[in-house]
């Protein structure tokens, strides 16, 4: 039997039992203790940053630390190995908030997203895709003498336009008894079955008051969940927290790495299980209803995230030539999954395109309404993996670009996920001072989110301190511009005395990079997509950006670093979280839940990694805003020279 020692987390106060040898990150997550890996235990990100208070430690390196913060003790617990007990402190910066694990806290903190129920700019009929009818069956006679069950079908023929039924060994087990104990009067939960409708359950009585379901939005950073009144298509609330899987990695590529590793896919499975008990649990409490209460749960997300909640073998996702199990799933018994609704339940996931487009952009096609219009648009969803599709009514195409996560506050040395303490608008007023700034939820300063990192590089282009090559100039500042411990230059943003956690906010050489890397697979992927179809953004109607990520974007400053493209306000619509609008219209039609499968046929996927142009555009978008500044009329970051008149030559930049 191998050795155990204890491990102590402070300031959760929660102790775990683990073999000797184990990483402190393995402790935390036997123990449930958030602690932020973005590369999912590589040592490669720096940011699983914690304090050994007591006992011994090996492996650990100080490649990440400043001699001060060595002195006090900071370890990686990804590297870090316990030898004995230890006790471990986890500093503000590697927890979720300021003050994790106030679990309530942060759900009020994550950004509410648009509700696009009613932004598909179309009528619906309100027919959802589990129901409950109330029935009252005459009473067998023998003149009448046909079966139980094919007394009840007759009675639901009246009331249900199916094909036909089916209906599971379990439930026709129960069937004589709830129907003599009901005096034949009782409710039946139906299910959408394609042609055929599953008679579900049979409750005795009239139950249809209480019929709920759970609309789910499974992001790789932030998990949403919506409670759905099917009786009249009424969202009664939402509650949303960041997804657990980020333990394992900050990106589906390293997520679907560990699930690879032994029992690390059953790790991946039963933390976003858990996360949607999680939610359910809390919309339950307080809406005073019961597990079966609710019908079922209808399910978007990327195509990993919903292998990883079924349990589906990943690894072929991120290999060559990039295929999933499955992309069209039937309808699965949601206690399958350890889903906590009715245990009759089903779980419905919507339709992936290919490896990387998945239900979340099939979701967001059919809720902008772009593939009922006559007009061509372009539907970017900006993110890890940012997807883009363009079409109407006649074609739909997509593809897909890894952004990586920057634009979630990840591969920043101050970057962090939009929660309190992030930096979301910020303004210089010239290389050397900051005129304004916001933090999410209004609290001192701990680092930038996406958007705030956007804002403050197109700032930074303004004054100067950047150049269009995403170099620093270091006579740009004189008081803000540094060398960092590390060698590189920084822009010091907030001094340390100013910000929550006593550590100072800078954006550094390394982060202009980043960002500008992000940026630049997003354009890249939109304009050859577009030249694939012998097409420009002047020829589209509108750009549509889904997301979080784009809910809270400054355009302005959007367009003036290149992530979006230079055309007028007017053509560019936030459509908030299209996923999960999606993921509730299929709930509350089954038409609409047909349609979405349709679309996911129809939709071509455009493999960008062989396409010849990728790289020559991805390098050519890697400057601020793009090498050709002609296709960024209205962005003029730096001084032009006076204009030599035609009779002079002149050298064209």
């Amino acid at each position: 039997m191998s050795k155990k020692c204890k491990v102590h987390f402070v300031p959760d106060d929660i102790t775990v039992e683990v073999p000797v040898g184990s990483t402190l990150l393995a402790a935390a997550n036997a123990a449930g203790v958030y602690v932020n890996s973005l590369c999912g235990g590589d040592g490669v990100c720096g940011r699983c940053r914690v304090i050994l208070r007591s006992g011994k430690t090996t492996g650990e390196s100080t490649e990440y630390f400043t001699h001060d913060e060595i002195r006090a003790g900071y370890i990686l617990a990804c590297e870090a190995r316990a030898e004995s007990d230890v006790e471990v402190e986890i500093p503000p910066e590697t927890r979720q908030t300021q003050t994790a694990p106030e679990h309530e806290k942060l759900k009020s903190e994550v950004p509410q997203l648009k509700d696009l129920s009613r932004g598909a700019q179309r009528q619906i009929k309100l027919a959802p895709l589990m129901q409950k009818h109330y029935v009252e069956l005459p009473k067998p006679t023998l003149e009448n003498n046909v079966s139980d069950l094919q007394r009840l079908e007759q009675e639901l023929h009246k009331v249900v336009p199916a094909e036909g039924f089916q209906m599971g060994l379990k439930v026709t087990r129960r069937l004589p008894k709830i129907l003599r104990d009901a005096d034949w009067k009782l409710t039946a939960i139906t299910g959408h079955r394609g042609p055929l409708t599953e008679i579900v359950s049979v409750e005795s009585g009239d139950t249809r008051r209480r019929n709920m379901c759970i609309a789910v939005d499974i992001g790789t950073t932030t998990v949403v969940c919506h409670l759905v009144d099917l009786r009249d298509g009424q969202t009664l609330g939402q509650e949303a927290k960041y997804n657990s899987q980020a333990n394992y990695g900050a990106d589906v590529i390293r997520r679907i790495i560990h699930a690879s590793t032994p029992d690390g896919e059953k790790a991946l499975r039963e933390a976003i299980v858990g996360d949607i008990n999680e939610l359910i649990h809390g919309l339950t409490r307080r809406y005073h209803l019961t597990q079966n209460d609710i019908s079922f749960i209808s399910a978007a997300g990327n195509t990993t995230m919903l292998h990883l909640l079924l349990g589906l073998p990943s690894e072929n996702i991120r290999k060559e030539p990039y295929v999933g199990v499955a992309y069209r799933l039937p309808a699965f018994r949601a206690a399958e999954m350890g889903l906590h609704i009715n245990p009759r339940g089903l779980l419905y996931c919507l339709p992936c395109v290919a490896g990387f487009v998945g239900a979340d952009t099939v979701s967001g096609i059919y809720a902008s309404g772009m593939c009922t219009s006559d007009d061509v648009r372009m539907l970017i969803d900006i993110g890890t993996n940012g997807e883009i599709v363009v079409g109407n009514k006649e074609f739909l195409v997509c593809a897909s670009a890894s952004a990586g996560p920057a634009f979630e506050g990840a591969e920043c040395k101050c970057g962090m996920r939009a929660t309190a303490g992030a930096i979301d608008h910020i303004r210089l007023h010239d290389a050397d001072h900051v005129m304004s700034y916001s933090t999410i939820g209004s609290s001192p300063p701990l680092g930038f989110s996406g958007t705030g990192y956007v804002n403050m590089i197109a700032e930074m282009l303004r004054a100067g301190v950047i150049d269009k090559t995403g170099r620093m100039n270091p006579d740009a500042s004189k008081t803000q511009l540094r060398e960092s411990e590390f060698g590189e230059l920084e822009y010091l943003v907030i001094p340390a005395a100013q910000t929550g956690n006593g550590k100072d906010i800078t954006v550094s050489q390394g982060d202009v990079k980043n960002i500008l890397r992000a940026k630049a697979a997003i354009y890249a992927a939109a304009t050859v997509l577009l030249r694939s179809l012998d097409m420009s953004f002047s020829d589209l109607t509108e750009i549509l950006v889904a997301g979080a990520f784009g809910n809270f974007l400054n355009v302005d400053n959007a367009v003036c670093i290149g992530l979006l493209p230079d055309i007028s306000p007017e053509r560019l619509r936030f459509v908030g979280n299209s996923s999960l609008a999606g993921a509730k219209l299929a709930a509350l039609c089954c038409d609409c839940y047909d349609e979405i499968f349709n679309i996911a046929d129809r939709t071509t996927y455009f493999e960008l990694s062989t396409q010849p142009d990728f790289m020559d555009e991805f390098v050519s978008a890697s400057f601020f805003p793009h090498t050709n500044t002609e296709l960024f009329p209205s962005v003029n970051l730096f001084p032009k020279m006076p204009k030599i008149p035609k009779t002079q030559s002149s050298r064209k930049e």
